[in-house]
């Protein structure tokens, strides 16, 4: 159990390997004031949607051998999630927090790798725990470009700049999961 948070948090980070959630991060990044809410209805329905559908998949897909239809059952249970938590947020506090790829790269993300119950919740935890755990490095790079500054054209001139950069920071990092730097790969 330990072992899993530790990988889809550190050594196989959903924001690192897969790349999910740079884009957004980039958006989020610029205030992160604003963050609680948008993670609370992250959280919420990316959990609600992985049992959910984990719980279908198990008990009517998988009987009736149509395993194929996991991302549509995903899609339609995360939609339904996902409207009823923004049409809340909507009527208490008038802002939206809409958000689909991120969420959603996690919940398939999360459905593809487990196996179990405490492994859909482990999973997306640990994806999420590794988004967040990005996103101060992501700040200290965007205002090193000064993409933290609402000026548009500015942030869209330099946000290639930024993607370029975090990429060569991902790969300074995972440079040494390089297969010969282990003696007994070259035998």
């Amino acid at each position: 159990m330990i072992y899993t948070l530790l990988y889809y948090i550190f050594f196989s980070s959903a924001v690192l390997i897969y790349g999910v959630g740079l884009n957004d991060a980039t958006i989020v990044c610029t205030s992160i004031s604003e963050l609680r809410l948008n993670f609370t209805k992250v959280v919420a329905s990316i959990i609600g949607t992985v049992c959910l559908s984990w719980t279908i998949i198990k008990y009517f897909l998988l009987p009736l051998n149509l395993a194929e239809l996991y991302p549509f059952v995903a899609v339609l249970i995360f939609l339904a999630i996902s409207v009823f938590f923004e049409t809340m947020i909507r009527i208490t506090t008038k802002r939206t927090t809409a958000d689909f790829n991120f969420s959603m790269l996690i919940i398939i993300l999360t459905l593809n790798e487990s196996v179990h119950i405490i492994d859909v919740l482990l999973i997306s935890a640990a994806s999420l725990v590794s988004f967040f755990i990005v996103l101060p490095f992501l700040y200290v790079i965007m205002s090193k470009f000064h993409l933290t500054e609402q000026n548009d054209s500015r942030r869209m001139l330099c946000k290639p700049i930024f993607l370029i950069s975090f990429a060569v920071l991902i790969m300074a990092i995972y440079v040494v999961n390089v297969s010969f730097f282990y003696p007994g790969s070259l035998k």
